[in-house]
Formats: structure tokens, sequence, C-alpha cells
């Protein structure tokens, strides 16, 4: 138990990506468990401060498999259009497939229930 009511969980999911991005593997990969690692917490901290405005150029080179596209693909978008709806969002990859499948994956996101409640303020 956290101790935290479910209307604090979705203000601290608002504020901190990391938060918001925990969420959001458990969303998409249920079965899976989630390994903090500090890598994942600064990756977060970069991507935040990219929404901010306090950081305008960023490079991510971390090897495949550290949750980077989860991070940057998915999870942003989504956090980025949950604060500014009008926001306007290119996420590029290397093959359609990949792009088709980070944009279903941030799709499902928005629109699932605890989005909702947590992004667009609704309880």
């Amino acid at each position: 138990m956290t101790g935290l009511s479910p209307s604090d969980l979705r203000l601290i999911m608002r504020a901190d990506f990391y938060s918001f991005m925990v969420r959001c593997f458990t969303e998409l990969y249920g079965g899976v468990t989630f390994l903090p690692s500090w890598h994942i917490e600064v990756l977060a901290a970069r991507l935040q401060a990219v929404r901010e405005g306090k950081v305008k150029r960023l490079i991510i080179n971390i090897p495949p498999r550290h949750l980077k596209s989860l991070a940057a693909s998915i999870a942003l978008p989504a956090w980025f259009l949950g604060h500014d709806p009008g926001a306007a969002i290119i996420c590029a990859t290397y093959g359609q497939d990949l792009s088709d499948k980070f944009a279903r994956d941030c799709r499902s996101l928005m629109q699932s229930r605890w989005y909702e409640a947590t992004l667009r303020l609704r309880p």
C-alpha cells in the first residue's frame, strides 16, 4: 500500500514523467515486471526537461531493450498531448511497421480510463 489516494497518484503522474512512464509500462506490458534502474530515471528526467523547455536537443544513446522506445516514442507523445492537446509531434523510426506499432500503443494509452482520469482531469 502506498497510502496515497487515487487522486494523489493521478496528480503525481500528471507532474512526473517517470511515474507516468511506469504506469504506461504497466498498461502495455501488464504481465511483465517493471525493473527500476538509474538509467530509466535519468532518461525520464531528460525527457521531462524537454517538455518543460529546459532541453532543446536530446540524443538518446542506450542499448536496445532499455525502454527508450516506450519512453520517447510512446509515453512522451501521450504525456505531451495530455498537457497540450494542440501540440504537433513527429515521431520517426526506421520502418513503417515499427512506427505503426508505436502509434497504436500511444493511442491505446490515450484511450484508457486511467489516462482520461490522469491527464484529462476527469474523475
